[in-house]
């Protein structure tokens, strides 16, 4: 879900209203799709853009529902937009994990059915998925010993390599025809795109000059334009120059799931494809915000920094060969890390992922100080 959630009753005054759903229509419609009598429906939980539902089916003499239903313990999962003009975000999510169930071995939950018609008979735009099992890594992360937390991270990577795997030419959101449509952003008030190069991608962030609120704003606009083309003129480096991989808009521990059946976490599901888009490798290799550094929880600076090392090995050894000099073309870079953290000064890797003393700096040779992580974008 959205990086908002809550399970309360209570609707605040700065969020959308609570939906006025006919749960009738939507079990009925629900039974209809998938084969088997719906016979309950229960709110699980709200975002900031959508409500769900979790639906309990019973199967029936002469109905055959999905195996994936049946697998789930006849329950599904029913999303609710809470927002209008949603259709087009909504249809790229679909695309999305669409796309990651086809292409690789990723789990994502399977779409059974959709209604993005606002004015439909249930109340709202909506999508039936598969109810993907474990718990959220968020949810167990405190908790697991350290190999457990190696093994889960480890997963993760493997993701990441997969999500790497994927080229494309352009820069945007992945349309209902699997092609790249135009970046549906947070960001923009409409899509924009799609864009050949990362130059188009970043000046389209920028306001035109002509569209300056005040003169005063026009020179820093034209300054970061500047800067724009500067850097990637001078830039030869891999991370922001096609082909573009897959980006999760949201990579965060609240939507990963996992099991553990008592032989180590195991990756169950990734959820929650809202903006995710086609981009630049950069935006891709970042630390896990789970494994960073704060300050207000600097007893767990040691088994971070152990876990970041962890975790750029497991990428390094995820890669296929021929895509290695990605990471290796990745450099540290020399501003904060974290905002959390002030003082934290950035892991250095070997062109092998091992972590590389602290006294080996920008001074070493090129060939012994490449990062193999974007560690933050410092």
């Amino acid at each position: 879900m959205s990086s908002y959630s809550s399970t309360g009753e209570s609707y605040g005054s700065d969020e959308p209203p609570e939906l006025d759903l006919d749960l009738v229509k939507l079990m009925e419609r629900a039974g209809e799709v998938l084969n088997a009598r719906c016979t309950a429906a229960r709110k699980l939980t709200r975002g900031a853009s959508h409500e769900v539902f979790t639906l309990e089916f019973q199967e029936m003499p002469d109905m055959a529902p999905p195996p994936l239903l049946i697998r789930a313990g006849l329950s599904c999962i029913a999303r609710f937009s809470r927002l209008n003009g949603t259709r087009e975000r909504s249809v790229s999510e679909m695309a999305t994990a669409r796309c990651l169930k086809h292409l690789t071995s990723i789990p994502v939950p399977e779409i059974y059915y959709h209604d993005l018609d606002p004015d439909n008979d249930v109340g709202a735009p909506f999508v039936l998925m598969e109810m993907m099992p474990g718990r959220h890594l968020y949810k167990i992360w405190d908790d697991l010993p350290l190999d457990s937390k190696k093994s889960a991270l480890s997963q993760i990577a493997s993701v990441i390599a997969q999500l790497a795997s994927l080229k494309f030419n352009q820069i945007g959101s992945l349309d209902e025809n699997d092609g790249i449509g135009p970046l549906i952003s947070p960001c923009f008030e409409d899509p924009k795109g799609p864009f050949p190069s990362t130059s188009e991608f970043m000046r389209a962030f920028l306001p035109s000059p002509t569209s300056a609120e005040s003169p005063t704003l026009t020179d820093p606009f034209e300054q970061a334009r500047a800067a724009i083309d500067q850097f990637l003129a001078h830039n030869t480096q891999a991370y922001p120059q096609p082909p573009f991989c897959l980006i999760h808009a949201d990579f965060d521990a609240q939507n990963m799931l996992f099991l553990d059946h008592g032989s180590g976490p195991k990756l169950t599901g990734l959820i929650d494809f809202e903006y995710s888009f086609t981009g630049p490798l950069y935006f891709l290799y970042d630390y896990p915000i789970f494994i960073q550094d704060v300050s207000w929880s600097a007893e767990l600076y040691a088994e971070n920094a152990v876990l970041r090392a962890h975790f750029v090995r497991a990428i390094y050894s995820a890669l296929p060969n021929a895509e290695t000099h990605y990471v290796q073309d990745l450099e540290d870079g020399t501003g904060l890390a974290y905002e959390g953290r002030p003082d934290y000064v950035h892991e250095r890797y070997s062109e092998t992922a091992e972590l590389l003393p602290p006294d080996v700096g920008t001074d070493a040779p090129e060939s012994h100080a490449k990062s193999v992580s974007a560690v933050g974008g410092g």
